[in-house]
């Protein structure tokens, strides 16, 4: 008769410390919203993750790993960042963290369409570069036959 009070003081360990175990960060979902309110173009960018143990500290972070803003929230409370758009453009990603895990959206370029200025004209400048081979071997081409 010993037996079964033990199986029973075994279960309730087992449930109590399940209880207990801490929830990675959920699917993580962001937002980029670029909006004019008059007083120059700025950037809004809602995150959230719709489950993981509190607290979840939310990070909008640059391309090159630079922390750009950040902000800790309960599980289900979503960060807002806003900024002004300035003349360079970047790109970014929304972090979630909490004492589990990490989970980080792809990165998203902002303002949206517009390329970095350095590759664009390095871009352009093979473009140019490659027509101008072309046509040096097309009329090079022309003249031996």
């Amino acid at each position: 008769m010993r037996v079964l009070p033990l199986l029973c003081l075994a279960a309730l360990a087992t449930s109590s410390s399940a209880k207990q175990e801490k929830e990675p960060v959920s699917q993580l979902q962001a937002d980029f919203t670029l909006l004019d309110r008059g007083s120059g173009l700025r950037v809004e960018v809602f995150c959230q993750a719709s489950s993981g143990s509190p607290p979840i500290t939310y990070r909008l972070v640059r391309r090159s790993g630079h922390i750009h803003m950040q902000q800790t929230r309960n599980p289900g409370q979503p960060a807002n960042f806003s900024f002004p758009l300035n003349q360079t453009s970047d790109w970014f990603r929304c972090q979630a963290e909490n004492d589990v895990s990490v989970r980080h959206t792809p990165f998203t370029l902002v303002p949206p369409g517009e390329l970095p200025q350095g590759p664009t004209f390095v871009l352009a400048g093979c473009l140019i570069s490659i027509i101008a081979i072309f046509s040096w071997k097309l009329s090079w081409t022309k003249q031996i036959r």
